[in-house]
C-alpha cells in the first residue's frame, strides 16, 4: 500500500475532512446493517446491494448526496473486505467508526482518460494504432524530493 505526506490547504484539508465524515458515516451504517442480523432473519445485504441502497440514500439525503460517490463505495468495499476477512485477520468483527479518532478515506485512482495533441487530434500510439490514455491525476515531479499531484 502507497503512502504519501500531503500539506494540504485549508480548502483542500476541510474538503478532505468531509470524505472523512462521509465514509465514517457510511461504514457506521454497513455496521449497523450487519448488526441487527439475527438467526432466523434473513441475512445482512452484501456489497453489490449495499451500493444500491447507497444510491437510494443519496438521492434522499443532500449532505450525502453532496459527498464524492467514489469515497463513499471504496467505504463500503472496504467493509465487505474486512468482514470477508474476520477470521483470518485476527481484528474480528468491523466495529464502529469514532470521529477524530477513526478518521480516513481510500481513494483508487485508476480512472483513464484519452489523450489529445495540442490541436485537438487524438493522440496515437505509434506501436500499435490506438489512441493512448492518459491519467486523471497528473504527478508532476518538483524535484527529488517532492511532487505536486
Amino acid at each position: 500500500m502507497s503512502r504519501f505526506r500531503m500539506y494540504p490547504t485549508l480548502a483542500q484539508a476541510e474538503q478532505m475532512l468531509l470524505h472523512c465524515a462521509h465514509a465514517r458515516y457510511v461504514w457506521n451504517l454497513a455496521v449497523e446493517q450487519h448488526a441487527h442480523r439475527k438467526p432466523g432473519r434473513r441475512s445482512a445485504p452484501g456489497f453489490a446491494e449495499q451500493c444500491r441502497q447507497l444510491t437510494e440514500a443519496r438521492r434522499d439525503n443532500e449532505w450525502l448526496a453532496a459527498g464524492n460517490a467514489d469515497v463513499q463505495q471504496q467505504a463500503l468495499k472496504d467493509f465487505a473486505q474486512a468482514r470477508n476477512a474476520r477470521f483470518t485477520s485476527g481484528f474480528g468483527e468491523p466495529t464502529w467508526r469514532r470521529k477524530y479518532q477513526h478518521e480516513g478515506f481510500r481513494v483508487i485512482g485508476t480512472d483513464r482518460v484519452p489523450e489529445y495533441e495540442p490541436d485537438g487530434s487524438p493522440r496515437l500510439n505509434q506501436k500499435t494504432g490506438k489512441q493512448v490514455m492518459g491519467r486523471l491525476v497528473v504527478v508532476r515531479k518538483v524535484n527529488r524530493r517532492w511532487a505536486q499531484v
